[in-house]
């Protein structure tokens, strides 16, 4: 069995695709089941892209080389040692970086902060700054999150899906749907739910236990709500809409004027597949 210090051992061959079938699968399962490791995973994954967009190659002006080429001529002369110097307009932005640093030592703890700071920001900027997204995103991570570690209040435990439909009748009214999975007592299994408001609306939250992981489902009208700068994927017939908070995964998508959300550590992959077999809307 994979254990998180062994999948992280193995980080950076994951990343590289230099492992072999059998334990890139081991490891990628392991990131299924294990939210903490698949952070770990995705800001390395953060890291590396930021690295490649601010270390590609450009061309250096030719005004930039004539400057080099001058304070290089002006030491020499200096140093009582004149050289011919040869200018070379298709010198690369290393080739002159390099001429520039001999001569300037000083910018070189320059060059090495200044990246460092670059790449410090932007992991700031994408992992810990408060993201701008859909509130949705957040208030359904923070409150599946309470669902984990039971401190929240059901109004109804229940595994009878109709009793808990029967509980959300009246805010049927609020121009939204109400979709209680089908669990069947197959691979989930109902705990009950719970009357919210999301953005001064109505919102109807039902809390089920996976095979391996404990979801959170929660419906609320979703007219007028902006979900477009989210990241999406077309998956079954269907536009799915993606955010995570608090190493939780939130599945988000519209039928009608109801917009649903599903949180849990699983991954995404799995949140669309529960939703498009199990959440059933009645407006079909």
């Amino acid at each position: 069995m994979m254990t998180c210090k062994k999948a992280v051992e193995q980080l950076h061959e994951f990343l590289d695709n230099e492992l072999d079938d059998e334990n890139y699968a081991k490891i990628k399962q392991h990131m299924d089941m294990c939210h903490e490791c698949c952070e770990k995973f995705e800001f390395e994954q953060a890291i590396r892209k930021i690295v490649r967009e601010k270390t590609q190659i450009h061309k250096v002006p030719q005004h930039v080389l004539q400057s080099i080429v001058s304070q290089w001529a002006e030491l020499n002369e200096e140093r009582g040692k004149p050289e011919s110097i040869a200018i070379e307009p298709k010198g690369t932005f290393l080739e002159g970086i390099f001429g520039f640093f001999t001569l300037r030592p000083a910018y070189v703890t320059m060059a090495v902060l200044l990246p460092m700071t670059i790449i410090g920001l932007a992991a700031y900027l994408a992992f810990f700054r408060p993201a701008e997204y859909s509130p949705i995103v957040k208030v359904a991570a923070e409150r599946h999150d309470s669902f984990v570690n039971n401190n929240i209040n059901l109004d109804l435990v229940s595994s009878d899906r109709n009793e808990i439909r029967r509980h959300f009748e009246n805010s049927q009214r609020s121009n939204f749907a109400i979709d209680v999975p089908e669990c069947n007592g197959r691979e989930m299994e109902l705990l009950g739910c719970k009357k919210y408001s999301l953005d001064g609306r109505k919102s109807a939250y039902v809390g089920f236990r996976g095979h391996q992981n404990k979801i959170s489902l929660e419906m609320v009208n979703g007219s007028g709500m902006n979900i477009d700068k989210l990241q999406n994927k077309f998956y079954k017939g269907r536009s799915y809409y993606f955010g995570k908070h608090k190493g939780y995964n939130v599945v988000i998508w519209k039928h009608g004027n109801t917009l649903y959300s599903l949180t849990s550590t699983m991954n995404r992959e799995g949140l669309m597949r529960v939703a498009s077999e199990t959440i059933l809307s009645y407006n079909r």
